[in-house]
């Protein structure tokens, strides 16, 4: 077909070959194999203003974005704070339930709480309140034992473990009780717990067997108790570990300063009994009589008054209404150089029913034997026995201290 053509027909038929291979070239269509496509001309196109993009906007509480989930520790916190609030209200609620005697609402509240969501501090106040709300013996003691290991260091520890140690000491584990103690010291305890750790201290090391130690401890303790509420507690115990320990006169000096400044307090009869017990100690029968009528007469429905009835004493003639424990008066009525002259003046003086009749050796050399009796917490109470004495039976007198 080619050969047919002219040389003028051939020359366009190659220019239009050409064309159309430059047209797919431009097209994008793959050169033929061997040759090198023409690169592309660039369009140019209007020129246009430069656009610059905005910067990306933070984001604020409530709204999404690519920052949002950082927030969410914080509106995390803010979900807490309502439940923390709530558990804090709960608590409060149960101590002042608690505080009123309101015992099964207190518990109640503090069943119906997440310590979870309380604060460490509080978290410690709502189990030791739980303990304390603990009803039975055993299942109290396992609750106090439970706050103190998980509180250790806890703001009630002190109290927890004076409880579990009185738990202890009641249950007759005296040795558990006194190991527990050791937290509380002499000469270091201002406070209220700390007085009463060492009263029960030292009557776990009394109920031990103990009794010398105890004596010594309580000694160790006095400036530490001596005018606060627990003194009165401290002074009975002290008095009787003196009696275990064979010191009598340590016993009638503890129970003097109870007797003189609760005269009407909780221990007043059982006071009063051991004085008795501690002057018998002493070998002054006589005073120690004059006391034990003095209980009966005072606490006539106690059961140290039922103690000194099987005694075979009665309160009857005339009972001295003071304490034969010093600071007192009483009468002297004889002074001898001789011990029989004494003693005869004596039984003159009990057969005429004066009470407390005694006679008193001196340390003189050679010695004096006094004849004293009563025991009177005024001298004008000595002095009415004494002119009775004279009127009725010619008797001299002298009021003296006891």
């Amino acid at each position: 077909m080619i050969r047919s053509l002219r040389p003028g027909s051939l020359l366009l038929v190659v220019t239009m070959v050409m064309a159309a291979t430059s047209l797919g070239a431009v097209a994008g269509r793959a050169a033929p194999e061997g040759t090198a496509a023409a690169p592309p001309k660039e369009k140019t196109s209007p020129e246009r203003p430069l656009r610059v993009e905005p910067r990306a906007r933070q984001t604020t509480k409530g709204e999404t974005g690519s920052r949002a989930p950082k927030a969410a520790p914080k509106e995390r916190s803010r979900a807490r704070r309502p439940a923390a609030a709530e558990a804090e209200a709960i608590l409060s609620r149960a101590q002042e339930a608690a505080a009123a005697g309101r015992g099964a609402e207190a518990r109640g509240l503090l069943e119906s709480l997440d310590r979870t969501r309380l604060p460490a501090a509080k978290s410690d106040d709502a189990a030791y309140l739980g303990a304390t709300l603990t009803e039975e013996g055993a299942k109290q003691g396992d609750a106090f034992t439970a706050y103190l290991k998980e509180f250790a260091r806890g703001r009630h520890r002190r109290e927890a473990t004076l409880a579990l140690a009185r738990l202890y000491y009641v249950e007759g584990d005296y040795a558990e009780a006194d190991r527990l103690l050791t937290i509380f010291s002499p000469g270091i305890e201002k406070d209220r717990v700390g007085r009463q750790g060492l009263v029960l201290r030292g009557l776990s090391q009394l109920a031990r067997g103990d009794a010398v130690g105890a004596l010594q401890f309580f000694a160790a303790g006095e400036k530490d108790v001596k005018g606060s509420a627990e003194e009165e507690a401290y002074y009975f115990a002290t008095a009787q570990a003196g009696l275990r320990a064979g010191k009598p006169q340590q016993a009638v000096d503890a129970l003097r300063v109870l007797l003189e400044r609760h005269a009407q307090g909780a221990y007043a009869p059982q006071a009063l009994y051991a004085m008795g017990m501690a002057l018998e100690q002493s070998g002054r029968a006589s005073d120690a009589t004059n006391v034990f009528r003095q209980v009966a007469q005072r606490f006539p429905e106690s059961y140290e008054a039922t103690r000194v009835r099987d005694r075979g004493i009665r309160p009857g003639g005339v009972v001295a209404s003071g304490l034969p424990i010093g600071g007192g008066y009483a009468l002297q009525i004889g002074a001898f150089s001789r011990r029989d002259l004494a003693d005869a003046l004596a039984r003159d003086l009990r057969l005429a029913n004066v009470p407390d009749v005694s006679v008193k050796q001196g340390n003189e050399s050679p010695a004096i034997y006094r004849v004293r009796a009563g025991a009177f917490a005024s001298r004008d109470e000595a002095r009415a026995l004494g002119e009775r004495l004279r009127r009725e039976r010619g008797f001299s007198f002298t009021v003296v201290p006891h």
